[in-house]
């Protein structure tokens, strides 16, 4: 995508404005995690302002988060309520928590916010760095024909 830069896209006005139309199916996306989840800890790459973190927390799944804007998570921390999410601010493709879930997932297209394929694969290879054995990393994209091509 041309000109498009995911550090800078998401700042402040794009986050006091991000949860004004939202897509309608968080509660279900959330009832679809929370059944993968099996009570066990998700973790959220890209995890924004919370549209499924939080659902899915209200559902009992406790819900760790990375993110890259810090907009997003000021806006996210405005909303949570009692939920007690825990957000790292940084890349999903390299930033770790220290911990192990048994579900790891990105929503709503948000992979393609990666710009390469190493980036994608290292996103890849970051999920499995925080999954239990026995875990699963989602990838939700809605896209019917976007691709990133291989770096040449």
């Amino acid at each position: 995508m041309k000109d498009f830069d995911p550090a800078t896209s998401f700042g402040e006005d794009v986050a006091a404005r991000y949860d004004d139309d939202l897509r309608g199916d968080e509660d279900a996306a959330a009832s679809f995690l929370s059944v993968l989840a099996q009570g066990r800890p998700a973790l959220e790459f890209a995890i924004g302002t919370g549209r499924i973190a939080i659902p899915l927390a209200e559902k009992g799944i406790q819900v760790d988060g990375i993110e890259l804007s810090p907009h997003m998570v000021e806006r996210l921390r405005a909303k949570i309520g009692n939920h007690p999410i825990h957000v790292t601010l940084g890349d999903m493709s390299t930033t770790t928590t220290s911990q192990h879930y048994g579900l790891v997932y990105l929503v709503y297209n948000t992979i393609f916010n990666l710009l390469t394929a190493d980036d994608q694969i290292c996103c890849f290879q970051n999920a499995a760095h925080h999954l239990s054995p026995d875990g699963c990393f989602v990838v939700e994209t809605a896209l019917p024909h976007a691709w990133i091509s291989p770096d040449k």
